[in-house]
């Protein structure tokens, strides 16, 4: 009140209209005209006002700044994106809230490359890396919107930044999810294809070891031929666990009981120099998972870890209840919402850089020296928890450690434990088996093993063949068929055949038959699975356990 005062005996004595002045009373229209620009002046202040509240209020910040980079007004959340105050940002010019491009791309340069089409009124719209000058190595990346503006008589440009470093980190996981699906897909069509030689090694081997008791010598060069293919078809397992077709036997787990069963064989895995530490949860919940998959899981994670300590460290196992929602969901790499029982891995250890973060889920990727490890543990983690509908997160710092967390989906049934039967004496026997195999060559291993038995083989590298035999009038007690084939699959074969023979046992053989077989109604069925590749004894046990049920 005090101001508007002031201005009123001002303007009245600048136009001379004081209080003793004689021509007040002859201009009235005069006093009206300066009324209004009163009250102009007043609206426009207002507005100004207005706008400023509008300006600082934008969730983007908004610069305005001079060709040569000179920041001349900022909105307030350009402060609290580069964390600068009001009386300090026009210090620092735009190459300073920039990150270091390197000498082939400044701030400058990248200003002048776009000046001919700013002048020209086109926005630009382009990603960078923004600093904040107060708090060096804090860098981020930006979303800039640059135009040129009229601002006080003078030609200026304004960037609208948008901080896009979370979507990043979000596209990211994305890219990184998609590479390892990728892989996924190439792993298992790979370990399928290889499954079915390394089970001709495997038959051909277990044929010759028996001929050959008497020649020492022979024998063991064929059982270090049979170890090597053991070992390769391990190797296979775990590449299959990566692409999520590893066969698996879910029940309801007690991760809780679990990780005590296995703390004896830990502790000898990590040695007496380093300590494991177990913090179980005082009540948790249930998972639905293949046990010995999760004994893999928390095997390989331990032995990373003990890895990662040397010489000496602390290795920490917990578990713990979670609920995710709606919002965490998207921000965590392949999860939904729900609750989940979580299993975490700590060490103490040297951490993970960040280019190393991003790689380690991949097959045949390790930084450990030569001879000591193949690359696929982490690999057959990651399969293992996704084929059990869980997700796993990793935090590390270089010089703390690293936490390997595992959230696998509470499970609210009831379990249905497994009925072990008797063990199959190993014996054949003369019924009549129908094999069905689109690799020769296991079929001719197949043929080999089954024949050797005293069985009556009829084989066929047809599914159509197949059909056609018993519809001619073959009446095989087994049929024993390759799952994944062109034309009709294993199931397929095996629906029609059990329409013209009801009582027809079945033994599908596959490299991988994760997605494609329910192992419970199998069993429920009198049905049999074997994966590939499979020793003589465990084929004929199995043979023999189907035809005697």
């Amino acid at each position: 009140m005090t101001e508007r005062r002031d201005w009123t005996r001002m303007r009245e004595s600048i136009i001379g209209l004081g209080t003793d002045s004689s021509r007040r009373t002859y201009y009235p229209e005069l006093l009206a005209r300066v009324a209004q620009l009163e009250e102009a002046r007043t609206s426009l202040r207002r507005s100004e006002e207005n706008l400023r509240t509008l300006f600082d209020s934008l969730h983007d910040a908004v610069i305005l700044h001079d060709w040569e980079g000179r920041v001349l007004e900022a909105n307030d959340a350009m402060l609290v994106m580069y964390g600068v105050s009001r009386d300090t940002f026009r210090n620092h010019t735009i190459a300073d809230y920039s990150a270091d491009t390197g000498p082939a791309s400044p701030v400058a340069h990248h200003l002048r490359q776009l000046r001919d089409r700013i002048l020209n009124d086109e926005a630009q719209v382009f990603e960078w890396r923004a600093r904040r000058p107060l708090q060096p190595g804090c860098d981020f990346d930006v979303e800039v919107s640059l135009r040129k503006v009229r601002w006080y008589d003078q030609e200026l440009m304004v960037s609208v930044v948008r901080d896009i470093s979370e979507r990043k980190r979000l596209e990211a996981m994305l890219n990184q999810s998609q590479k390892l699906d990728s892989l996924g897909q190439l792993a298992g069509g790979v370990a399928h294809d290889t499954n079915n030689m390394l089970g001709v090694i495997i038959g051909y081997a277990d044929l010759l070891l028996e001929r050959t008791a008497e020649q020492p010598g022979l024998r063991r060069d064929l059982e270090q031929i049979r170890k090597a293919a053991l070992h390769s078809a391990d190797l296979n397992r775990q590449l299959l666990a990566f692409a999520r077709k590893q066969t698996i036997q879910p029940t309801a787990v007690d991760l809780n009981t679990l990780v005590e069963a296995t703390q004896k064989l830990l502790r000898r895995l990590i040695g007496e120099q380093h300590a494991l530490v177990w913090k179980p949860a005082t009540t948790l919940w249930r998972v639905w998972a293949d046990p010995s998959q999760l004994d893999q899981v928390l095997t390989n994670l331990v032995v990373n870890a003990r890895d990662a300590i040397e010489p000496a460290g602390t290795i920490t196992l917990e578990t713990a209840n979670i609920t995710v929602d709606e919002a965490a969901a998207q921000y965590l790499p392949d999860a939904e919402p729900g609750e989940y029982a979580v299993l975490r891995v700590t060490d103490t250890g040297h951490g993970i850089p960040p280019d190393i973060q991003a790689r380690i889920f991949e097959p045949f990727f390790t930084t450990k020296a030569l001879g000591r490890g193949t690359g696929l543990g982490l690999a057959m983690v990651y399969g293992i928890v996704r084929q059990n509908r869980g997700f796993l997160t990793v935090t590390s710092a270089e010089g703390v450690g690293s936490t390997f967390s595992i959230h696998l989906p509470r499970h609210r049934g009831s379990e249905r434990p497994e009925a072990a039967g008797p063990t199959a004496e190993l014996r054949g026997g003369p019924e009549t088996i129908l094999l069905v195999e689109d690799e020769a060559a296991l079929l001719e291993t197949g043929c080999r093993l089954l024949e050797g038995a005293g069985y009556q083989v009829v084989a066929t590298a047809d599914p159509l063949e197949a059909l056609r035999l018993v519809e001619e009038g073959l009446s095989p007690d087994l049929l024993a068929t390759d799952l994944v084939m062109p034309g009709l699959d294993g199931q397929q074969v095996y629906q029609h055949l059990r329409r013209l023979r009801p009582g027809l046992r079945v033994l599908f053989l596959s490299g991988y038959a994760a997605g494609t077989l329910d192992l419970e109604s199998l069993a429920a069925s009198g049905s049999g699975f074997l994966q590939k590749p499979f020793s003589r004894s465990t084929l004929l046990q199995k043979v023999r356990e189907l035809l005697d049920s």
